[in-house]
């Protein structure tokens, strides 16, 4: 693979993510956060439709405020602004069809299917591929959800940031296109935001199909410590995690929970 095929060509993207509802994007050297780069310009411009890109993110986010970050090129973070409107009931699900969008863009260009653990890590031998973080804020022209997220690409087993960690290029033993991989999780993102928030049914049961996590035994840990085991049943209209515990259900949102692990994991 050559530098080019490394850094993510912003001319072949807008080309290969005509048709989609990814107008413009930008792809730069490096930024504190391309998350933040979004939800910093919303304020005065209408972002709806951008895409920013970098391999060089050095101030990345993921979930309850965890440092998600990479040495240089060695991790592609993409953050995209979706116009949602008042939709503010079905936001939970933004992070999911991420997730899901990832599972699919990984298969399609490396032909490695990762696993789906709720709410959106994305796994490949149970170890973390990819973060996720989405976040909503107000524009001008109404609400915007920014879906970020990171996914180890060539990072090496000595630069791992935790031994849970992995990275396409450990797994297949061989680099892969950023471009490919950009375009081929833009285009999936895109298809799946078609059906939000109009087809929420239809998403939960493609998140049923494609989740390692429904179905399973867990044990769930919420703030204070408290604790609930039982069968995953699915996931409800607002993208909550729905678990039988001996006939009492529970229901809970990703940011409720600060602990989920499969029972003998």
């Amino acid at each position: 693979m050559t530098v080019d095929d490394a850094t993510p060509d912003a001319s072949m993207l807008t080309e290969l993510l005509a048709g989609t509802r990814w107008h413009t994007i930008e792809v730069v050297d490096a930024t504190g956060s391309t998350n933040a780069d979004l939800v910093e310009r919303s304020a005065g411009e209408d972002v709806g439709g951008t895409v920013r890109i970098t391999t060089d993110q050095t101030a990345g986010r993921g979930r309850h405020a965890r440092v998600w970050s990479a040495p240089r090129g060695s991790q592609l973070a993409m953050s995209a602004a979706v116009k949602v409107g008042d939709h503010t009931e079905h936001l939970g699900w933004l992070s999911l069809i991420a997730g899901l969008a990832a599972v699919q863009a990984v298969d399609d260009v490396v032909g490695v299917r990762p696993g789906l653990k709720w709410p959106n890590d994305v796994l490949i031998e149970d170890r973390k591929v990819a973060g996720i973080l989405s976040e909503y804020t107000r524009s001008p022209s109404g609400g915007i959800a920014v879906i970020g997220i990171g996914i180890n690409t060539a990072m090496t087993e000595d630069q791992l940031p935790v031994p849970t960690a992995t990275s396409l290029q450990i797994v297949t033993g061989k680099p892969v296109s950023a471009s490919d991989l950009a375009a081929a999780f833009l285009r999936a993102l895109s298809d799946l935001l078609a059906l939000w928030p109009d087809d929420v049914a239809r998403l939960a049961e493609i998140y049923r199909e494609r989740s390692d996590t429904v179905g399973r035994r867990v044990r769930l840990t919420l703030p204070g410590d408290q604790e609930v085991v039982g069968l995953v049943t699915g996931v409800d209209s607002a993208g909550r995690i729905v678990i039988d515990a001996d006939g009492r259900e529970v229901v809970a949102a990703a940011g409720d929970v600060t602990h989920l692990r499969a029972i003998g994991d």
